[in-house]
């Protein structure tokens, strides 16, 4: 009987364990906390947003980073074959508009109880609060603990990335994956907001609609969609895809287009209107017409001018500039890696030397690395969970078959 061990047990480890078992080996699931699945815990702010029901193509366009890989392995097991797998597991899904898929309950909790009883259930060997130091590979793998060595015939690495250091994810499976000499693709934070170099005066607004245009050193990246300006970033979906995109890019500035549905003529053609029809009220007033009143006043604020002056004495270079502030509000961004407020990590072991259909490293043999551990990453929605499902799967079915 072939020992497999799993170090990991999120959302990749546990998957991977519970297709692996049967009746011709033992599989090991190693954590070093006391709960499996404390990241998906707080997916989809803890409804668990569990996948992504689009189709094919555009389910691949979300796939950001490393799609080619993905191909192979999401062919055996997509998206739709994790919902069907929930749903004949008895928890029920919903879509919403957007695609994302969650259980009905809106509960990562009922999630978790599922995995949880299908350990019980397969009778997987789940090893809590134990920590790996360190792999040794002879004729078989040796995980040496604090306390004991574990030996096995095959080794998942499935410990995730950097995002959310809180949960155990702390870069372990990078080193392990060295020690058996695999290349690192540097680790990025993806899925955060864009830090802004200096404060800006507003409070928590959401805005829907915006033209985002990222400038990175070698390229530019835009996006129209819903964002929030706080005083100390910009976060919202269109941010979070935005940095994604340039996750891996020497930031430079961001740019928002207020009013993206209006080219400049149009825009200068109905400001020139707007203050002849209304000369005698405040700039402001006038203003919040187009904008709404905190969109007003930091446009005002980096005009220097008062919120009181008449619209009748606006001058030309004045209008000509708060056209350009309504069209293009430049921001400085501050380079920022904050693991602990993004999503994902964009990065991690050099899919070159991995197996696309497999998961099994071609350095070593009977070693797999799954999940966000590996340098393949996605867009917000479901996509990046779907991953770690399927990358699982492909794994446990080429260890199944070597048995």
């Amino acid at each position: 009987m072939r020992n497999i061990g799993i170090i990991g047990a999120g959302p990749a480890g546990v998957f991977a364990a519970i297709n692996i078992k049967n009746e011709n080996n033992e599989v090991y699931l190693l954590d070093k906390n006391n709960n499996i699945g404390e990241k998906l815990k707080i997916t989809g702010n803890g409804r668990c947003n569990v996948t992504n029901a689009n189709y094919y193509d555009e389910f691949m366009e979300n796939i950001i980073r490393n799609r080619n890989f993905f191909y192979s392995s999401f062919s055996r097991f997509d998206n739709f074959s994790m919902i069907d797998f929930l749903n004949k597991e008895g928890v029920e899904t919903i879509v919403e508009d957007d695609g994302k898929v969650f259980p009905k309950s809106s509960k990562s909790s009922e999630i978790i109880l599922l995995f949880e009883s299908l350990i019980r259930k397969k009778r997987i060997k789940y090893l809590p609060n134990t920590t790996v130091e360190n792999i040794e590979k002879t004729d078989c793998f040796v995980a040496n603990t604090a306390g004991k060595k574990y030996k096995f015939d095959s080794l998942i690495i499935a410990t995730g990335g950097l995002t959310y250091p809180k949960t155990g994810s702390t870069g372990d499976g990078y080193n392990f994956a060295q020690s058996f000499g695999h290349k690192i693709i540097k680790a990025k934070a993806s899925l955060m907001p864009l830090y802004l170099e200096n404060r800006l005066d507003v409070k928590a607004l959401s805005l829907t609609n915006k033209k985002l245009i990222l400038r990175a050193k070698e390229k530019s990246y835009e996006i129209i969609g819903d964002i929030m300006l706080t005083p100390n970033f910009i976060t919202g979906p269109a941010a979070l895809k935005i940095q994604a995109l340039a996750a891996r890019d020497q930031l430079e500035s961001l740019s928002i287009d207020f009013l993206p549905d209006l080219t400049y003529d149009m825009l200068d053609t109905k400001l020139i209107s707007l203050f002849e029809r209304n000369s005698k009220k405040n700039i402001s007033n006038v203003l919040n017409i187009l904008l709404n009143d905190q969109l007003t006043s930091i446009v005002i604020d980096r005009l220097k001018i008062k919120r009181d002056i008449k619209a009748s004495t606006i001058t030309r270079e004045q209008r000509k500039r708060i056209l350009e502030l309504i069209k293009d509000f430049g921001f400085k961004i501050r380079q920022k890696e904050n693991f602990n407020n993004a999503v994902i990590t964009s990065g991690g072991v050099d899919l070159k030397e991995i197996n696309p259909k497999t998961m099994e490293s071609k350095l070593v043999n009977d070693l797999y690395f799954i999940g966000e551990v590996l340098d393949i990453d996605a867009l917000t929605g479901g996509f990046n969970l779907q991953i770690a499902f399927t990358t699982a799967y492909a794994a446990s079915l080429d260890i199944k078959e070597k048995v």
